[in-house]
């Protein structure tokens, strides 16, 4: 059982911050889950933005590796072979909007998401965190950000990765791979789920720290009964007052079960899994959305592991890629992202959740001798859909060639401004933010205002 009588450590201001939380139990988890609590407090009362707006989340899937515009969102049907490639492109529920014949199921709902097609860098390294922070110089990623400046309300962890990391069994290292608290500090990192399919999902992350037993934290109400106590007994530490409501919170995570019930695939109906699809990024996509439901605000999900043998780096030297493209990734893609925006409308919840499907790049407007395609980035695509994004608009176009913008060009840091106007973050008043996206402004097209 926890001991509160060992602690007696005391400063000017009454119990402190550290011996408070060796006397609950609370380990680095619930330091990093209370600060970014705090910080949606302050944020709330400095910031305040509409009730819809404040309640939104977002789910962003990143295709590793970096997916070909011209066989997902940007097809050239009249161009020469050797840039066309051998796939055609198909009429989408919005009229006069093609995508690629790969994705039947999108092209259905094309009226329910927005896509750019004119999004430009000129970073052709998978090193390159553009795309997911807004500028080459930061390593706070947009969950970073959104934690940090939005916070949220909701008992759940603000922000998780889906997917692998280094260090973790991931094969190489992408953009996304290089970004998470930054300067902010480990408390605004993602909490890692490193694969979501299966009953039992370890989440060492949520897991007591080695040295505290589990009888430590068996009798949830005792424990907070006894901070109370401790509390009480300090009653004029401000430190404690201060403290008060978000350690609980953090408490409350790690001896609760909604957490855990949250990553429970098989609450879910097994028609309702089948129909995401019997793969990582299916079962990853039904995961998010249990998890925004659930109340986490952002949801980082990145596309299987490899880059050159299980994503969209499809060069086609050693492994056949446009096969790949046409029998696995496309297919994937189509089914589990179709339902994810089907499933969302259906509940009520694609109004209150943005999802953005981007990768580091494009690829190459010429095909290379194997009949397949190199990095590209200075004109590739990105869809949007949900979290007040207007359906059935295409933003910006390429040449003829797909090769550089021919319409509004859309750089990073813009990117990055319209993902946070969408999510509630005033981009133009907010001066927290400047330093993500520098004097960038939102896509006007996409958020409705400045």
């Amino acid at each position: 059982m926890l001991r509160f009588s060992q602690v007696s450590s005391r400063n000017c201001q009454g119990l402190t911050r550290r011996h408070l939380l060796q006397v609950a139990g609370i380990d680095l988890l619930g330091l990093s889950l209370a600060s970014a609590w705090q910080s949606k407090s302050r944020a709330a009362e400095t910031h305040p933005v509409s009730k819809l707006v404040n309640e939104r989340s977002c789910i962003f899937i990143w295709l590793t590796g970096g997916p070909s515009q011209f066989e997902t969102f940007d097809p050239k049907p009249k161009a020469k072979d050797d840039v066309r490639g051998p796939f055609g492109a198909i009429h989408t529920s919005v009229p006069g909007t093609k995508i690629s014949e790969l994705l039947p199921l999108l092209a259905a709902q094309a009226d329910k998401y927005a896509l750019i097609r004119s999004l430009t860098h000129d970073n052709s390294s998978h090193n390159s965190v553009a795309m997911c922070s807004g500028a080459e110089n930061r390593t706070e990623s947009f969950g970073a950000v959104v934690t940090k400046l939005r916070g949220s309300e909701s008992a759940m962890p603000p922000y998780f990765h889906i997917g692998s990391k280094p260090g973790d069994g991931s094969c190489e290292i992408t953009g996304l791979d290089m970004v998470g608290g930054g300067t902010f500090g480990s408390a605004f990192s993602p909490l890692t789920v490193r694969d979501p399919t299966g009953k039992n999902v370890e989440l060492p992350d949520l897991s007591l720290a080695s040295g505290i037993s589990p009888d430590r934290f068996r009798d949830r109400r005792a424990l907070l009964a006894a901070v109370d106590s401790v509390r009480s007994e300090l009653s004029q530490s401000l430190v404690v007052e201060k403290m008060d409501r978000n350690y609980q919170r953090a408490t409350e995570l790690l001896t609760s079960t909604r957490v855990r019930e949250a990553f429970d695939l098989e609450r879910e109906s097994a028609h309702l899994r089948t129909r995401y699809g019997a793969n990582f990024f299916g079962q990853s996509c039904l995961l998010a959305r249990r998890l925004v439901e659930a109340g986490t605000r952002f949801v980082q999900l990145k596309w299987y592991d490899c880059i050159a043998f299980d994503a969209w780096d499809t060069h086609g030297a050693e492994l056949p890629g446009m096969m790949r493209l046409e029998q696995q990734l496309c297919p994937r893609l189509d089914l589990g992202l179709s339902i994810l925006i089907d499933d969302l409308s259906q509940r009520g919840m694609l109004e209150s959740t943005l999802i953005v499907v981007v990768g580091e790049f494009g690829r190459t407007p010429l095909l290379n001798k194997f009949g397949d395609r190199d990095h590209w980035p200075y004109c590739f695509s990105s869809l949007l859909a949900g979290g007040g994004v207007p359906g059935g608009a295409v933003i910006g176009a390429s040449d003829d060639k797909g090769a550089y913008p021919a319409q509004r060009p859309v750089t990073p840091p813009e990117f990055a401004a319209t993902i946070y106007k969408l999510l509630g973050i005033d981009t133009s008043g907010d001066l927290r933010v400047r330093p993500f996206i520098g004097s960038a402004l939102p896509v006007v097209e996409l958020t409705g205002e400045v």
